[in-house]
């Protein structure tokens, strides 16, 4: 072929004229070319190109090999007919693998020639492995990938059978998972992978085959709290004898019997445990299983964590006290609410359990991923599911969430209802990236055994289920969706609508979204109880007690704690007010600013420390007969003796009153009471207890008529 065109062109040239002859065919279009390895070394390619012409009578078919000179590879008789599409496989002895192939195919007529594009293509050695999963009814299968195949079809067979086709993958998978029944356990099976262009199988892989291994059948992690009865049978599928049992990594308050396989006692302390199980059976094979008891603590209301301490503080003062620390709850680690277009969910979070998870969820929180995406899946009394997709706004159009790389399996905790879970790809524990699922029923018998068990790294709280349920009720239907512009729909099953009935076409303005995701505490806290409330006054600020006081006196405050789960723990705050000179001189005006103890800036006759100790106004002229009363006590025959009654300021400090006697205005006057000694003593008559001072009177200790003349006096002190 490469001499004929040398001779044309030469003729061309040389300005030669040709006898004549029909018109040149069309050239062919959309050359593509596919191939894989065969095992021994040879390729084989499969070449597709497109008809355009009416009068070709052969196809050329040209190869260049690691970017050589074009050759005649074969030729192909073509018809007049022109055809949608051609096809030529070709196997050869001098290809090799991993050698690089260009094509070209003309269209030829007897006189004229066209070319195609050019296509290339690398064949690799197509090599299919298959293993056992370990401790499951699993075989994987993986291949490489084939340039320029629309996918492949998968075939399998038991020994002495005959092949059936198992499944077809699109192009760009290359690996599948084959599920078995664990009763097939010991049982060989064989495979071979078929690349496909359209409908047309291009070659075979090897063929490759693998036994369905002995398989665990029990779950592969439990929960519980410290202290609860613990009881787990480890169970497995296979026909096989038992040799021996054996389990590591057993914490304290555990035992494991190697004879039946059961592992009993009561759970540890809070914590993760990682335990490897491992039966070896009689025949020399061994299966082993990764076990995880993942022990947190019980739910129930917050507790109470340190004591806030009492306020003995000065009246027209403030404190504020930290309130975290002051209640726990231990369960609720932490937690965000999911506000979604029904409602609110808050989610408290296992971060301790289930570590891993619990990040990977909240890297997404915090990056905004899970903003506007719709629940996509809802199925009845099973599970309503959300975190992958977000609907563009037109149509049928969605877009993925960008994924950040899978996050490893931590399963134990059990999918009960209410519990948040990963969604994963089937076949693949480690797959959960973005989506996941709220539990709307105990889902334990099938979640937590699938799949390497569903890990539960939450829960719903408190009224959230309700939220969930009304979802999980809205009518559903398979829709055909576009994903990130793709012009091949993907179909979803059972998607839920906030609709009487589930539109058709697909309808964005009814999906049910997530507004947002968003932290929050796992308490709130609330001032439940004042019993003085003329004595201080108590909110809730920031996160912190916020007393301040109003008035001399004892109060008690309460405050509680209340959980995600409505429920409520308080203790009380002991708050016991005093006042002293220079809170009270703060608090009141003085004319000319004389606040001085011995000043009297109201020209009263009383300094400021007696309007201080008698309750008197420093800036208004108050005579002492409002405040202190002279009397007698006593009735004929018996003495009669002279009383003084004022009020005695209660919650201060340095303040002491006393009362003296003298005959006559001069010389020393004699104390016959005084405040530190209590009101009861014999020189008091009464003592009228009031809310900020008592009302007292205090008689001479000389009868009337025993002198000629008798004074009393009050004497106030300041320290």
């Amino acid at each position: 072929m490469a001499i004929r065109g040398w001779l044309l062109a030469m003729l061309a040239f040389a300005g030669w004229s040709l006898p004549a002859h029909a018109a040149a065919p069309a050239a062919p279009t959309n050359c593509v070319a596919a191939g894989i390895g065969y095992i021994a070394g040879g390729a084989s390619i499969r070449i597709n190109w497109t008809d355009s012409s009416t009068n070709e009578t052969q196809w050329i078919v040209q190869i260049s090999i690691n970017n050589g000179v074009f050759q005649d590879l074969s030729t192909v008789a073509s018809g007049t007919t022109p055809t949608t599409g051609t096809t030529l496989s070709v196997s050869w002895p001098y290809g090799v693998a991993n050698t690089a192939y260009r094509f070209r195919v003309w269209a030829f007529n007897g006189s004229e020639l066209s070319v195609s594009n050019e296509t290339s293509v690398t064949p690799t050695v197509f090599t299919l492995t298959a293993s056992a999963v370990q401790c499951q009814p699993v075989i994987a299968l993986s291949w490489p990938t084939v340039p320029n195949v629309s996918g492949y079809r998968i075939r399998y067979k038991v020994l002495g059978g005959t092949y059936a086709v198992l499944g077809l993958v699109p192009a760009n998978v290359t690996s599948y998972q084959v599920n078995f029944n664990a009763s097939e356990a010991n049982k060989t099976y064989f495979f071979i992978v078929q690349p496909f262009i359209g409908t047309s199988i291009i070659g075979d892989s090897n063929e490759a085959s693998a036994m369905i291994p002995a398989s665990m059948t029990s779950k592969p992690g439990v929960s519980g709290t410290p202290g609860s009865v613990f009881s787990h049978t480890f169970t497995y599928e296979t026909a096989a004898t038992v040799s021996t049992r054996t389990l590591t990594g057993t914490p304290a308050g555990l035992s494991f019997n190697s004879s039946t396989g059961v592992l009993s006692g009561v759970y540890p302390a809070l914590g993760n445990y990682t335990l490897t199980y491992a039966v070896k059976f009689t025949s020399g094979s061994t299966l082993t299983q990764t076990f995880y008891i993942r022990v947190r603590p019980p739910a129930g209301p917050p507790a109470v964590g340190t004591i806030i301490p009492a306020w003995n503080g000065l009246i027209g003062t403030s404190r504020d006290t930290a309130l975290a620390g002051t209640f726990t709850d231990a369960e609720a680690e932490s937690a965000v609410r999911v506000s979604t277009t029904l409602g609110d969910m808050d989610f408290i979070l296992f971060n301790t359990a289930t570590p891993a998870t619990v990040t990977n969820f909240m890297n997404y929180v915090s990056a905004g991923k899970y903003t506007d995406v719709a629940f996509h899946r809802s199925v009845t009394s099973f599970v309503i599911q959300g975190g992958g997709f977000k609907g563009t706004g037109t149509g049928s159009q969605f877009t993925s969430v960008i994924t950040d790389p899978p996050v490893i399996n931590e399963p134990g905790v059990a999918n009960v209802r209410g519990t948040v879970s990963m969604a994963k790809t089937g076949n693949d524990p480690n797959s959960a990236t973005s989506q996941f699922f709220v539990s709307t029923a105990d889902n334990r018998a099938n979640l937590d055994y699938q799949n390497g068990g569903f890990t539960v790294f939450g829960r719903v709280a408190g009224n959230g289920m309700a939220v969930a349920d009304a979802i999980n009720l809205l009518p559903t239907r398979t829709y055909e969706l576009y994903l990130n512009g793709s012009a091949t729909a993907t179909p979803f099953e059972k998607f839920p609508m906030n609709a009487v009935s589930a539109p058709d076409p697909m309808d964005q303005t009814k999906l049910v979204k997530v507004n947002s995701v968003t932290t929050i505490p796992t308490l709130s806290y609330l001032i439940t109880g004042n019993t003085n409330t003329a004595v201080a006054a108590a909110s809730i600020v920031n996160g912190q007690l916020h007393l301040v006081g109003l008035a001399g006196g004892q109060t008690t405050i309460t405050v509680a704690a209340t959980d995600l789960d409505n429920l409520t723990t308080s203790q009380t705050v002991a708050v016991n007010l005093t006042d002293t000179y220079a809170a009270w001189a703060a608090r009141n005006s003085f004319p000319g600013g004389q606040n001085g103890l011995g000043q009297n800036p109201d020209a009263d006759g009383w300094n400021n420390l007696l309007e201080y100790a008698f309750f008197g106004n420093p800036a208004l002229s108050d005579p002492m007969s409002q405040v202190v009363f002279p009397g007698n006590t006593g009735t004929a025959p018996a003495a009669r003796y002279m009383t003084l009654t004022f009020p005695v300021r209660k919650f201060t400090q340095g303040l002491t009153c006393a009362v003296e006697a003298n005959d006559g205005l001069s010389g020393t006057w004699t104390e016959i009471w005084k405040s530190t000694a209590g009101f009861i003593h014999p020189q008091v008559v009464s003592a009228l207890d009031q809310a900020d001072r008592t009302v007292v009177t205090v008689k001479d200790t000389v009868a009337l008529g025993g002198r000629p003349k008798r004074f009393l006096r009050t004497r106030i002190v300041q320290e």
